[in-house]
């Protein structure tokens, strides 16, 4: 829901007054309150305090239901409490049961408050003019002796005191109009401003609302993009195994005559199935399970499932005492998995690979070398992306794998190569992991 410039200020407006007015109505209830309480402590209540206790109920019935209509009409109910109470003022008088002049004093507080409830040009004017009309009705109906109250104070007095009253109240009505102006200007000001930036949080959180769906338009773009590029190296990956495959079993004959036939098929088996496991795998990447594990004893299993051709040497460097991690011990294997695999293609004609595992302060490190032919410096930067291969029987998922996973927890992955004299790839992972905001919320999205 959105709102205008306009509606947003008037919304301000009517939340000051009602704060002003809450002030306003508490005041005079404690002070009604506070009389009452006084006569009804009197052991024996008189006519003049029964009649007080009725000016000070309906004051307080007044303040009441001026605090239930001013939240919508803040003005116009503003204006008819203070007339009413200048009227409970005359009618103390007729409760006091003769003239006094307490009712003109009370006045003075009533115009100040008519000015800072509502800071309006010409509202605090409006309501001294109308007290001055309701009083001056009385002044002339006391003069005229219409009025059936004894009267305490010579008419030359009440004259005197009247004149000097209203000269005190039109000075003050000059002093609030002018701060009611300079508050008006004030608070019209700073509730512009707040619209304004309310307006502008509005803009800010459609436009975010905006950039969240144009994300998740993109992201499904790139899931079917993906899907996309993997069915294609799909189709190619397995293109080959597969009609081999169907060329082997095109001849059965042959296949029960030839051992060495048999042992082909299995190999193109084996590296379907490899491809198929890799996808799965990183399919899997979305959670880790922390344990507490060991590096070196990770690394030992690993080698022992994998089969080493006796043309390639293969050395290990550990320190005599390798510090535990806290990670995930199947995501571990996963990566060395696939450095070890990468190594090992790099080097199948022929060559070395040697592992190193290195104690960091803050972690430990493992880096696998090859004396293979090496990485470019143009498929660098590829390397680490999903379906990135050279080879032709490989999804191109290892590298892509064995990154994530070291990210997930809060580690890196570094390759060093120079074309023609091997590579090596370092990964190093924390004491424990520390996996950012930003990348447990990108793996949560995928």
């Amino acid at each position: 829901m959105s709102f205008t410039s306009q509606e947003l200020i008037q919304a301000d407006e009517k939340a000051i007054i009602r704060s002003r007015v809450k002030i306003y109505v508490l005041v005079r209830l404690v002070v009604d309150a506070a009389l009452l309480a006084l006569i009804l402590l009197q052991s024996i209540a008189t006519t003049r305090e029964l009649a007080i206790s009725a000016v000070l109920t309906a004051d307080i019935a007044g303040l009441l239901l001026y605090w239930l209509t001013v939240r919508r009409w803040p003005a116009a109910s503003t204006y008819l409490q203070l007339i009413f109470s200048a009227v409970l003022l005359i009618a103390f008088d007729f409760a006091w049961g003769s003239i006094t002049f307490i009712p003109w004093f009370l006045t003075i507080p009533l115009s100040i408050a008519g000015g800072l409830i509502v800071t309006r040009a010409g509202f605090n004017g409006l309501v001294t003019l109308s007290i001055f009309a309701i009083f001056g009705v009385y002044l002339g109906l006391i003069l005229t002796g219409r009025v059936p109250l004894a009267q305490d104070i010579p008419h030359n007095l009440l004259l005197t005191m009247t004149a000097s009253l209203a000269v005190v109240l039109l000075i003050i009505n000059a002093l609030i109009e002018s701060l009611v102006v300079y508050l008006y200007q004030t608070e019209e000001s700073l509730l512009q401003t707040r619209a304004q930036l309310l307006y502008t949080l509005q803009e800010l959180e459609q436009n975010r609302n905006l950039l969240h769906q144009v994300q998740n338009q993109t992201r499904r773009t790139e899931r079917l993009s993906t899907v996309g590029q993997i069915a294609e190296q799909l189709s190619k990956s397995l293109r080959g195994p597969l009609e081999e495959i169907e060329k082997i079993l095109s001849t059965p004959d042959e296949i029960l005559q030839n051992p060495q036939t048999i042992k082909q098929l299995h190999s193109q088996v084996q590296a379907a199935l490899r491809m198929t496991e890799g996808l799965k795998d990183y399919a899997r990447l979305n959670e880790l399970h922390i344990k507490t594990v060991n590096l070196d004893d990770i690394l030992a299993q690993e080698l022992a499932h994998i089969r080493i051709p006796e043309n390639i040497k293969l050395s290990i460097q550990q320190p005599p005492v390798f510090p535990p991690i806290q990670a995930d011990p199947d995501k571990v294997r996963l990566v060395i998995h696939h450095l070890l695999h990468n190594a090992l293609q790099a080097v199948r004609d022929g060559g070395e690979i040697n592992i190193k595992l290195m104690q960091r302060p803050d972690g430990v490190a493992l880096s696998v070398s090859d004396t293979g032919a090496g990485v470019s410096p143009e498929e660098v930067q590829f390397i680490f992306e999903p379906l990135y291969t050279t080879q032709t029987q490989s999804f191109g998922l290892g590298l892509a794998i064995a990154q994530r996973v070291v990210e997930m927890h809060g580690g890196y992955i570094e390759v060093e190569s120079e074309p023609g004299k091997g590579a090596t790839f370092t990964i190093f992972l924390p004491r424990v992991p520390e996996t950012s905001s930003e990348t447990a919320e990108l793996i949560a999205a995928e």
